[in-house]
């Protein structure tokens, strides 16, 4: 998308106006706004880093008073944050990196499109090396257990059993839920990987308690011995999430999801020939 068909998105979304009226009715002013918690704290940390209400890049610093940084800390914390250490430089980078392709690009129409973009997951790029190398460690874990549970779902005849859903939350708006970064469901077991507020990578999985029942007593206990070994080895990264409600109500409600929202997709493996 081009700079301009880009800002004329943004633009439309921030001050809807009738095509017939656009040429009579002036835009609204910034003076009512009144910011969400979250964009409080871009609007902050964009001041503070020298970029003025109009959007100007200056090299003049702006430092807050106690009162401000604490009430930053507040706003901060209501958005799930224990502290700023690395989205400061994100939304710099961010409000940046767009202002290049956005000239007219103030604060306040930054803030409000990046609420619904904004993911854990940009952190990422900012956290120390040791950080990043846990990140990849925990990634390659999350797609090995991915593969397992497909390869269990092969050894299955049942068409309903091989069924998988599959969702990327990076490929869509947040839903307010920063941390999800994928989910991988079957019948039988489901996998998530998350990202927290310090950029940092972690996965949860859930086994149906009918885990047998459905998929026999030998494939059974390969998947529970699978898991057994994974917590053990990624004791501080993964853990059993609990599944408040009947699982197979939560996968016929991912199925529903798969026809309505295009980033939940349904696939079915295909059966093992052996």
């Amino acid at each position: 998308m081009t700079g301009s068909r880009f800002y004329d998105k943004l633009h439309g979304w921030l001050f809807p106006i009738d095509e017939y009226e656009r040429d009579i009715v002036p835009v609204s002013s910034y003076h009512y706004y009144s910011p969400s918690p979250f964009q409080k704290v871009m609007l902050d940390y964009l001041a503070w880093n020298g970029v003025d209400k109009k959007g100007n890049v200056t090299n003049k610093k702006v430092y807050p008073t106690l009162a401000e940084i604490q009430k930053n800390r507040t706003a901060l914390r209501e958005c799930g944050f224990a502290n700023g250490e690395y989205i400061e430089k994100l939304i710099v980078f961010q409000f940046l990196e767009m202002k290049v392709n956005i000239p007219d690009l103030n604060p306040v129409m930054f803030a409000n499109f990046y609420e619904g973009q904004y993911h854990n997951i940009k952190l990422a790029r900012f956290v120390t090396l040791e950080a990043q190398k846990s990140n990849k460690i925990t990634k390659e874990y999350y797609d090995t257990t991915r593969g397992f549970l497909i390869e269990i779902q092969g050894f299955l005849g049942v068409v309903d059993l091989r069924t998988r859903i599959e969702c990327k939350f990076t490929e869509c708006e947040n839903w307010n839920n920063f941390s999800r970064v994928e989910e991988f469901v079957t019948p039988f077991a489901k996998i998530a990987l998350n990202c927290d507020t310090l950029g940092r990578f972690s996965f949860n999985y859930f086994i149906n308690p009918h885990l047998k029942e459905l998929v026999g007593e030998s494939l059974g206990d390969a998947v529970e011995k699978y898991f057994d070994e994974l917590a053990n080895e990624m004791k501080d990264f993964v853990k059993m999430i609990p599944l408040e409600r009947r699982y197979d109500r939560y996968f016929e409600e991912l199925l529903r999801f798969t026809k309505i929202y295009p980033h939940y997709k349904a696939v079915v493996t295909e059966k093992n020939s052996l």
